[in-house]
């Protein structure tokens, strides 16, 4: 259990409620924060830009877009990720930070490993309530989001996806063995073809708790998608958070910055 979040379970559907950004979770964050941007291979690097503040300063001053739309998915990735790795099995595997660019990742959003070794291709969806009138809605319409997503990029012929995927891989692991094994395991599950894919669809929504998300609705949309047969096994994570703006704020206070939140436009 962490301080200030609430989770809800059933089978391969979660909920979680983050309540406050507690100070567990501002410590889960900050003692993670140099894996999750750059991959585990960085705690043992002597590169200066390896290191915890010159990562933060590379986060917040540049990874995290100035326009507001695309903010809130950074954000909502970054939570996911923080999620993750604190309430399911799955060892993440590739880095949040793009690696040729400070623009958004080509590839998957999030690559992970279950305690089986099975490979795991998650996406991530946030926003704001916007024209719904309800977080469950809300929730419902970016997991369908990142289902579509998900279905079109892995039944296109796009080699280019999957060498992503191993450079990122390669890029964010330390333990040569277990790199060997991962980067075997994603050869292997190269296919254009979702069919054949494991996903975690992650939708989040940064909206006020007048109302909460019905995991029965999660269920149905679980249900809903399995019998699809879009994909092969399918797990479901629905975030509730009230605001983005608080992590950033947080991100801000951990080394001196200029950043002080542009003007979303």
């Amino acid at each position: 259990m962490m301080e200030g979040i609430v989770e809800r379970k059933n089978g391969e559907t979660t909920i979680l409620e983050v309540k406050y950004l507690s100070e567990d979770l501002k410590k889960k964050i900050q003692d993670e924060l140099v894996e999750i941007c750059h991959g585990e291979y960085a705690l043992v690097s002597d590169f200066d830009e390896h290191s915890f503040e010159a990562t933060v300063k590379e986060l917040i001053n540049y990874r995290i877009p100035k326009y507001k739309n695309k903010k809130i998915g950074a954000i909502g990735e970054l939570l996911l990720n923080v999620m993750m790795r604190e309430f399911t099995d799955m060892k993440v595997v590739s880095p949040f930070f793009n690696l040729e660019e400070r623009n958004a990742k080509k590839g998957f959003d999030i690559i992970a490993v279950d305690s089986n070794m099975e490979l795991w291709i998650i996406e991530s969806k946030a926003g704001e309530l916007g024209k719904y009138k309800n977080s469950t809605d809300k929730v419902c319409e970016r997991i369908n989001a990142a289902k579509n997503d998900l279905d079109i990029r892995l039944n296109e012929h796009n080699s280019q996806l999957w060498l992503n995927a191993m450079n990122s891989v390669r890029s964010a692991l330390d333990d040569t063995s277990e790199k060997n094994t991962i980067l075997n395991i994603l050869r292997d599950n190269k296919s254009y073809s979702s069919c054949d894919k494991n996903v975690v669809l992650g939708g989040t929504v940064f909206c006020v708790f007048d109302t909460k998300i019905d995991l029965a609705k999660i269920e149905e949309l679980y249900n809903s998608i399995l019998k699809s047969k879009k994909f092969s096994k399918l797990k479901l994570i629905a975030i509730q958070k009230q605001t983005y703006q608080a992590i950033i704020d947080f991100l801000a206070t951990l080394v001196e910055n200029d950043y002080y939140g542009q003007i979303d436009s």
